[in-house]
């Protein structure tokens, strides 16, 4: 259970932190952080980076996020991004599995994409965890 078959051998689905850190090289990310709206880390990478704090900053962010959602009735947010001044973004990114909703929260260096990277690795989570 868990395995998929691929030329005659098992194959392990991708762990949640491979996925981040295949995410983290594609788009040369800093770190990326996958967290509970209650600011618990769920998976993070690099490993020994700070992720407790991530978790609980993101969570803040979020809360902040729904406040701001309601008052002004806007519709659904999929993400918050904070940008510093030398340009480098935390971005969060929404991603609801089931009755839960996530937060993908990625480090994003000045001048680099990441909307489609990490698109990517939504998918991927979602598929996971589903």
């Amino acid at each position: 259970m868990g395995y998929r078959l691929r030329d005659h051998e098992a194959v392990r689905p991708p762990s949640l932190k491979q996925i981040l850190h295949e995410m983290n090289q594609a788009g040369k990310f800093d770190v990326s952080v996958l967290t509970s709206t209650e600011g618990l880390p769920i998976a993070a990478d690099p490993t020994g980076y700070d992720s407790t704090l991530t978790a609980t900053t993101v969570a803040l962010l979020q809360r902040a996020s729904n406040d701001t959602q309601r008052q002004l009735g806007a519709t659904d947010v999929d993400e918050v991004t904070i940008c510093d001044h030398d340009h480098t973004r935390l971005v969060c990114r929404y991603l609801p599995v089931g009755e839960r909703e996530l937060i993908l929260a990625v480090k994003v260096p000045p001048g680099c994409s990441y909307r489609r990277i990490t698109n990517q690795a939504l998918r991927r989570i979602r598929r996971l965890l589903s």
